[in-house]
């Protein structure tokens, strides 16, 4: 008996789709970076917490625009 694999269960994976999927991660590795700063927050200065956050939020406000432009710019079948 012989079974087939089939890749239909993983999805269309195009440039956008892995671009968006990068964005993703890379906001997961910041918030992981983020929380693990904070754990030692006492032992980091203010200035450097503020900073950590400011890019984190980057991150995040980046993959969220680029999801949002990938929305708008899909032609509608």
């Amino acid at each position: 008996m012989k079974v087939k694999k089939s890749s239909a269960g993983l999805g269309k994976m195009d440039a956008t789709s892995l671009k968006n999927k990068v964005a993703a991660s890379i906001v997961a590795i910041s918030s992981i970076h983020l929380l693990r700063v904070f754990m030692d927050a006492k032992n980091v200065p203010d200035n450097k917490l503020m900073w950590y956050v400011i890019i984190h939020l980057t991150f995040v406000l980046s993959a969220f625009v680029m999801g949002y432009l990938d929305r708008l710019t899909k032609v509608k079948h």
